[in-house]
């Protein structure tokens, strides 16, 4: 695999003394092949290197840029510009990992055209989501909303005129039978109708497209960001509740691409309508300025209702969402209990109660912007009752105030849109705060994370205390052991007593309150989670298998290994046999959540997948449960491959397995009671020989 991409990276890193671990880059982009221009400029971003695309048509416009630049082939390999003197060019082959140097006729051969220009390294600052936050995102594309406003001048500037039309074709061409003078205006009118149409189309199109970049910026950080935190922020929130704050996304991308944007634009530009009118007639003025301020101030009143209104449906549909999710996940428990009644009646009140939610909601916005509609309609009214007076006193004519009319409509219009755009405003600032929800929780670690070369395996706990919560009882309670590189440990104890907890914490899931979790001598707090968890295989009781084939889901963390490859972990595992008398061996499709296979055989996929990362670190989580006892043999069979040159855990409740352990921790409600290989602690006739016999007692019934 070409890997051009990641050295210059690592030569950009250097000459600007940031430093890059790379092969955590390598993990944490799961790059498998060669990067792409926008990886390139993440990762730099990422690493607080400034960094722009740029596409140029000569040498000399690129040697205009500070070097050292990122250049791009044709080939599209990434290599550096170190620099020119007189005719020579040179650079950094990432290819050959070597200097070179070319003539310009060599190097316009070399380069497609494109480069990524360095800037000093910037402070990196933590990104904060909210409404200041999107208002400075649509700053960053001034350029473009300077057209926007551009078209926007022009198309008010046209709804100046089509009132003008209107009044000179009343009072000259009808009160004169001026047919020549109807012809000219008429044509004037229709290029007018012609721009106004294209800048409308322009504007609108510049507005969405603006919108829709920032949104699929947005989109793709929330999940981004969404994977890189704590695990005990995934615990204590419903999956349900997650994906409504990820689906509020939707949200702001109606509030970005419709014409609420627009309407702010032409709300300022009324200030013109009202100055033209007030030239007509001040006092029909003063009545349509009275009617829009009390239209303003249904919206003033109806905002705060309309934001708790928002709250509530979000609340409920939450809640809604959630039920569905569990529902649906738990359907076997549902058959299994016959509590198909139930859920249906649980469901139609959760759904009950988000339908009145959402009603009240539609409810309330459709009072204000009705009571709105009717001012403006009122409007009208008096505007017409007035303005005849007027006419009759000829202090206007009859084209005058039909002008004046369009003028008002023009003007009452982006109020009356304002009005319903406040609605969207709220809702857009509510999906502001439940997406900022997940992008303002920290993420497992900002920085200064420790990888080390070679991870070995040993594990060391020092008085280590965890619970879930500060008012909650501890979990583990000054917890003591030692675990040396190679071992094979297995941990034994009653349900709930903290195995599984312990496990955890050795993969940097939960970190302690109190004491010290290490591993090779680093504690977890400090040490990179991605590249812990890279060294680290577990296997889980529940084990998740992804919609795909077999042979995708055993390569999941490996794409690029090869059929030997999944076929050796396979046949550790115990997988190979089944897998190979179905009929279309390990390009079987795999339903989500491998519902389509048994316990026994998903346990022996996952622990392939597990193994063919080659970890330094194994860990079984009751993996074994779910084992039939032929399978169970063949992996105590095959335990000496399991276990070369790694170390390996097993959590079980199936104390058959622990013969084979080096040693065995046995933990009782949080604290650890014994250790000890399998003969020492059978001799002390304690916890673990009262487990033990009490399995073999079961097993010979």
């Amino acid at each position: 695999m070409a890997e051009t991409g990641l050295v210059g990276i690592e030569v950009i890193s250097k000459i600007h003394t940031v430093s890059i671990d790379m092969q955590a880059v390598k993990r944490r982009y799961f790059i498998e092949t060669e990067l792409s221009r926008e990886e390139v400029l993440r990762i730099l971003k990422d690493h607080g290197i400034r960094s722009r695309l740029k596409k140029l048509k000569s040498v000399d416009d690129l040697l205009k840029y500070p070097c050292p630049l990122i250049i791009i082939s044709p080939e599209n390999e990434f290599h550096i510009l170190l620099g020119k003197k007189e005719d020579k060019i040179f650079i950094f082959d990432c290819n050959e990992k070597k200097p070179r140097e070319m003539t310009t006729d060599e190097f316009l051969k070399f380069w497609n055209g494109e480069a990524i220009a360095v800037y000093p390294r910037f402070t990196k600052t933590e990104f904060f989501l909210n409404m200041k936050w999107l208002f400075k995102e649509f700053y960053k594309h001034r350029p473009v909303f300077t057209a926007v406003i551009t078209a926007s001048f022009f198309i008010q500037l046209f709804g100046l005129v089509t009132p003008l039309f209107i009044q000179v074709i009343i009072d000259k061409v009808l009160a004169h039978h001026a047919l020549t003078t109807l012809q000219v205006v008429a044509g004037a009118f229709l290029v007018v109708l012609v721009f106004d149409t294209i800048m409308n189309l322009m504007r609108n199109y510049l507005l969405y497209h603006t919108a829709n970049k920032v949104d699929a910026g947005l989109g793709a950080k929330v999940y981004r960001h969404l994977l890189s935190l704590p695990f005990r922020y995934f615990e204590t929130r419903k999956v349900g509740n997650i994906i409504a704050r990820v689906r509020e996304l939707e949200n702001l991308r109606q509030f970005m691409t419709n014409i609420s944007l627009t309407v702010l634009l032409d709300t300022v530009f009324s200030v013109v309508f009202i100055v033209i009118m007030w030239v007509y007639s001040g006092y029909l003025t003063l009545i349509v300025l009275g009617i829009v301020f009390l239209i303003a101030l249904i919206s003033f009143i109806a905002t705060p209702m309309i934001k708790q209104r928002l709250d509530e449906k979000f609340q409920k549909g939450a809640h809604n969402q959630s039920f569905l999710v569990e529902s649906i996940t738990g359907i076997q428990t549902v058959k299994s209990l016959a509590i198909e009644g139930k859920m249906i009646k649980d469901w139609e009140k959760s759904l009950g109660e988000y339908i009145m939610s959402a009603f009240r909601l539609s409810n309330l916005g459709n009072v204000a912007v009705t009571s709105s509609q009717t001012l403006q309609k009122a409007m009208s009214l008096a505007v017409i009752y007035f303005g005849v007076s007027l006419v009759f006193d000829k202090s206007m004519s009859v084209g005058q105030l039909i002008a004046f009319q369009m003028f008002a409509s023009q003007l009452s219009g982006p109020i009356l849109r304002l009005v319903r755009m406040w609605q969207d405003f709220q809702q857009a600032r509510l999906s502001l705060d439940r997406i900022g929800d997940i992008i303002n929780t920290p993420p497992e670690v900002v920085g200064g994370a420790i990888t080390v070369k070679e991870l070995k395996g040993e594990i060391v706990a020092k008085d280590v205390r965890f619970r879930y919560a500060p008012e909650a009882l501890l979990v583990l309670d000054g917890v003591n052991f030692t675990i040396q590189a190679g071992m094979m440990v297995g941990i034994v104890g009653r349900s709930g007593s903290g195995k599984s907890t312990i496990a955890k914490l050795i993969q940097r899931l939960y970190l302690p309150v109190e004491g010290t979790m290490m591993v090779d001598g680093v504690d977890i707090r400090h040490m990179d989670p991605l590249f812990l968890r890279y060294r680290t295989g577990v296997v889980l009781q529940e084990c998740y298998l992804f919609s795909g084939t077999i042979k995708e889901n055993i390569a999941m963390a490996a794409p690029n290994a090869g059929m030997e490859r999944i076929i050796q972990v396979a046949r550790i595992a115990g997988a190979h046999d089944f897998i190979s008398e179905m009929p279309m061996g390990y390009d079987t499709y795999v339903e989500e959540r491998g519902s389509s296979l048994s316990g026994g055989q998903k346990q022996r996929i996952a622990i392939a997948r597990a193994l063919i990362m080659n970890p330094n670190i194994l860990i079984f989580d009751e993996a074994t449960s779910s084992l039939d006892y032929e399978s169970e043999k063949i992996i105590q069979q095959n335990l000496n491959l399991i276990r070369q040159g790694r170390t390996v855990i097993f959590i079980a409740h199936r104390l058959s397995i622990m013969r084979d352990c080096d040693m065995i921790i046995v933990i009782d409600r949080g604290k650890i009671v014994e250790t000890g290989n399998h003969e020492a602690l059978m001799q002390k006739d304690g916890l673990y020989a009262y487990l033990y016999k009490q399995q073999e007692e079961n097993r010979l019934r």
